[in-house]
């Protein structure tokens, strides 16, 4: 893919290009494939080397609740600390008795291996979640094609990553000179 950049900057079209890096937004039910994508946006960025925009697309698929409370995190410590939150509450409630015979969903035993296989994961996750935080540098655009709106949005954020339109004169610039004379 590197190859393929090179080329095109030397056919002089590098300071028009721009990398465009979509995520489902079905991965924003799931925090850890939200980070997952995260880190491969991170990854796709420091490799092409280009400017770059992520983007959510299927925003319309997706409770707007949910793709809000994950682009509204600040960290992606942030938002896996939630996750965690929810998993053990959810843990905690299959380990008490259940309403219909008294017995729990899970044992005693399986809480505690999938409590240990938590922690064990954990660490690793907390770290790559540190290592998206450190760069700073991912945030997604939501797109709902539904939306125009939405459309325009995501395009408005390519032109300014390419700076589209700042070498152009301004509009009205002529009328100015007529007036002057």
């Amino acid at each position: 893919m590197r190859s393929v950049i090179d080329q095109m900057c030397t056919w002089g079209f590098g300071s028009t290009m721009v990398s465009v890096f979509v995520v489902d937004a079905t991965f924003v039910c799931d925090a850890p494939k939200f980070i997952s994508g995260s880190l491969l946006s991170l990854s796709a960025m420091i490799a092409l080397e280009l400017p770059h925009v992520n983007v959510l697309s299927k925003c319309d698929l997706v409770d707007e609740e949910k793709v809000n409370h994950v682009l509204d995190a600040e960290t992606a410590n942030e938002l896996w600390q939630r996750e965690e939150y929810t998993a053990r509450l959810e843990l905690e409630a299959l380990s008490k008795p259940s309403q219909n015979d008294g017995d729990p969903i899970i044992s005693k035993k399986e809480k505690q291996m999938m409590t240990a296989r938590r922690i064990k994961h954990n660490r690793l996750t907390e770290a790559i979640c540190s290592l998206v935080d450190d760069y700073s540098m991912v945030s997604f655009v939501p797109l709902n094609i539904m939306d125009e709106d939405s459309i325009d949005h995501v395009l408005s954020h390519v032109d300014h990553t390419i700076q589209y339109g700042e070498d152009l004169d301004v509009k009205g610039a002529e009328i100015d000179d007529v007036q002057d004379d």
